[in-house]
């Protein structure tokens, strides 16, 4: 039942003894080193996959076209968006530059995510000049409530 060299190993309170390594414990990284494997596989099979989606969308298949060219030229997100601003009105009012948001994005030129990411920026913005108006109004406020009549 019990090996009597492992009771030579174990202090007589059963811990290891000193200079023991205790045994060959669990193994290093084995979650990695099978994502790795599932890994190398998978760039195997998706190479073959692609090369028969190819073949299939060359003979007419419309959605192994959609395929490929989805995986080829993938939609185009979290680029820069170019929108003028309304001269000599900088960014007080802010209604044209949503508009023309709101009509790149209808018009597919933006993604909604990106339009949405845009929207926010420009809502801060807005609300940073709230700010910024408020302390002036009520910087004035107390100039003239200090300032004898």
């Amino acid at each position: 039942m019990s090996d009597p060299s492992s009771f030579e190993s174990r202090q007589a309170n059963g811990r290891f003894a000193r200079g023991n390594p205790g045994g060959p414990g669990r193994p290093r990284n084995p979650v990695s080193t099978v994502a790795g494997d599932l890994d190398r596989l998978g760039v195997d099979v998706a190479e073959e996959l692609m090369r028969n989606t190819i073949e299939r969308a060359r003979k007419g298949n419309l959605k192994a076209t959609e395929m490929v060219l989805q995986r080829v030229w993938p939609a185009r997100r979290h680029r820069p968006i170019e929108l003028d601003p309304a001269p000599g009105d900088g960014l007080r009012n802010l209604l044209t530059e949503h508009q023309a948001l709101a009509a790149a994005m209808m018009n597919g030129e933006i993604t909604p995510q990106d339009a949405q990411a845009a929207t926010r920026v420009f809502n801060a913005l807005q609300e940073q000049m709230r700010r910024a108006d408020d302390q002036t109004l009520a910087a004035r406020f107390a100039a003239v409530k200090a300032s004898p009549s």
